[in-house]
This record gives C-alpha cells, structure tokens and sequence, in this order.
C-alpha cells in the first residue's frame, strides 16, 4: 500500500503514485488538497484498496503522526531532515535526503526505469507547488523541472495548480478590498481568508508584484505566516519559535494577529 501523509499536497501525491505506477500494489490518498483533486481529475486517479496489505511505502513524511494509518513493514521515501528517528530506525527500509521536493530524490532512484508520462508531469506539478511557483526554485529545480515536463508546457502545470482556486471572483475581490498593508516599510501584508486556496491566491499572484515581505492569513484553524525564502529562518526562530501547536508557518488555534505584526516589527 502507497500512502501520502494526512492532507495529501502535491508532492505526497506525486511520490505515492509514483509508487503505485513503480511498484503496483494500492494506493490511498488522504484528504487531497484542491491541487491534487485536480491533478487525479486529469490523470484519471483513484484511490485503490488492495484486499491484502503486505507492507506500507510512505512518502513525503517520516513522522507516524502524520499518516493516515497504523503501519507494520514499511519503507520510507522522505525529503525533511525534521524526522521520527524511532519511526525511520524500525523501517524496513528508509531513503531520506533533504531536498527541495521528495520527486527529486525519487527520479535520482529510477535510473534505469523509464517512468510514465504521467507520473513525470505529476513530479512536475509537485516540484512547482514545493518551489511556491518557482520563486524558491535556484539551478537544480529548474533542471529537473525540465526532464519532468517532457512535452508539457508550464502552462499545462499552472492550470492544475490554479483551477478552482477561487470558488467566486466577488469573494475574492472582497478580500482584496479588506487587505490590510502594515509595517515600517508597508511590508507585511494580513488578509482573512475563508480557506488555504484563497490565501494561497495571494501569496502565490500577488506577494511579489505588492512588493511584500510577509504576508499574514487569518483563516478558520488559526494563522498562517509567509514571508520570502530569505526571511524564512528569521521570522521561524526569531517570532514563530516562541508557538508550540505549530507547523512551519502555520499557528493552528491561534488569532491574534497584531501579536504577530508586533513580533514581527520587532525582528
């Protein structure tokens, strides 16, 4: 059985199914992101439950509380140095190197196999989302991001990233009009989304031509904090440290915006 870890991104997806097109067996995808409806939509993907389960391939995640099942005989396909060291030392098996995305390290092992067109568009896809659109992306994506689309365009990536994104166009311009430009320099931006999507939108379209730095997202579960791959290990250490219910720049419970435009003044 492939499995992605809860709330299957794109990279998760990309390396489950590369899996399953590698190796047969099952396939689950847990809870998969708008992103990865769309990408199993055109690749005509379903989850599939095998009658027997002999062993576990997890991708994308060495942490057992992010999988969506209780596992025995698994194997580890991983990219974040962040992990269960117990978990990885009673795999039967664990391939972990800190990379950019986790198709990255999963390409490097199939030399000598000649992947399917699909599984290479879906690396693809997951390569530009795990980059936020390439604006994280130096020398080595941008090579493999060239032997994973093949005879695809980017728009073709682009398309599958983006659609149904925004559920209504006056939703999203109401947001717009409610955003709110703060800090010494006007570089903080905070906006209330109803959803990831929608905060998303924003960072991914219009971070860089609003000229800002971070941009803050109260949503529903709590606030999300993004800011430019070179103010990343500032802001994590120096303000988003201090919050233990926490993943990278997510705050899950936690609302108060101003605290964090404080902190974040204050860097």
């Amino acid at each position: 059985m492939h499995l992605t870890h809860l709330n299957a991104d794109a990279d998760s997806f990309a390396s489950a199914y590369w899996g399953y097109k590698t190796f047969g067996g099952g396939l689950y995808v847990h809870n998969p992101d708008s992103t990865v409806v769309n990408l199993m939509r055109k690749l005509g993907v379903q989850s599939v439950m095998p009658p027997r389960i002999h062993c576990f391939y997890i991708y994308d995640t060495s942490n057992p509380k992010k999988i969506p099942f209780n596992v025995y005989n698994y194997r580890i396909f991983d990219h974040h140095v962040n992990n269960c060291s117990e978990f990885v030392e009673k795999a039967t098996f664990a391939h972990i190197r800190q990379r950019t995305a986790n198709v990255m390290n999963l390409y490097d092992l199939s030399k000598g196999i000649e992947l399917d067109e699909d599984v290479l568009f879906a690396f693809a896809v997951a390569l530009v989302t795990d980059t936020g659109f390439l604006k994280a992306a130096r020398s080595e994506e941008i090579q493999y991001l060239g032997k994973f689309l093949n005879n695809h365009v980017l728009e073709d990536v682009f398309e599958v990233v983006l659609a149904g994104k925004i559920n209504s166009h006056q939703r999203f311009i109401d947001i717009l009009s409610h955003m709110e430009i703060v800090g010494m320099n006007s570089e903080i931006g905070i906006v209330q989304c109803d959803n990831d999507d929608e905060f998303l939108c924003i960072v991914d379209l219009l971070m860089l031509p609003l000229d800002l730095s971070i941009v803050i997202g109260e949503l529903p579960w709590g606030t999300w904090v993004y800011c430019r791959k070179r103010l990343v290990q500032k802001v994590y250490q120096g303000v988003l440290s201090k919050f233990q219910d926490r993943e990278a720049g997510k705050l899950y419970g936690f609302y108060d915006i101003r605290l964090i435009v404080e902190l974040l003044t204050d860097l």
